[in-house]
């Protein structure tokens, strides 16, 4: 009877500290192998919100789109480091500091932030602050000009990406789990 109790009050404890975020879940543990990406709750609408376990306590939370043949990328990681917006590099490398990010159809200067982008042949990162990207989420769609050049792309991110946004900092915020 004593050892009953006993085994009935510790599986109480380990549900409440796993519960309360104390603890992660046998489901959370099992399935947070490192650098292994798995899903986080349902797809909104075209994008799928998935979590990475990069190193011991930091998360990339993303938002993934296919598009056609391109992939879109909205994502953050839980260590401070700035998010950012992904796009198919189409064969640019480089760093491309002063790279311009813009909601399309605005005048320049409104809704226009800078990026240091870069690329490794395969695809492209535009570092963003959170603030920023959720309003370019809210536009539906945004613009980079590559620095000295002509070069410049147009994502449509669709009607969908505030709330794959909103998925992604709530993901970060939860620590993946």
């Amino acid at each position: 009877m004593k050892i009953a109790k006993a085994a009935t009050i510790a599986a109480a404890t380990l549900f409440a500290a796993t519960m309360s975020g104390l603890m992660p879940s046998a489901a959370t543990a099992a399935s947070a192998k490192l650098g292994q990406e798995r899903p986080y709750g349902k797809p909104v609408g075209p994008w799928k919100i998935t979590v990475t376990e990069e190193k011991p306590g930091i998360v990339n939370c993303r938002a993934v789109r296919k598009a056609g043949t391109r992939l879109d990328i909205m994502a953050m990681r839980n260590d401070g480091t700035d998010p950012y917006l992904s796009v198919d590099a189409e064969g640019r490398k480089g760093k491309f500091p002063g790279t311009i990010i813009n909601v399309p159809g605005q005048p320049r200067g409104v809704q226009e932030w800078e990026s240091d982008g870069a690329a490794n042949g395969k695809r492209m990162w535009f570092p963003l602050g959170a603030v920023t990207i959720s309003e370019l989420a809210d536009a539906g769609a945004f613009q980079f000009s590559l620095p000295d050049s002509e070069d410049s792309g147009v994502v449509m991110l669709g009607k969908d990406a505030t709330k794959a946004w909103n998925r992604v900092t709530d993901c970060v915020f939860a620590d993946g789990r």
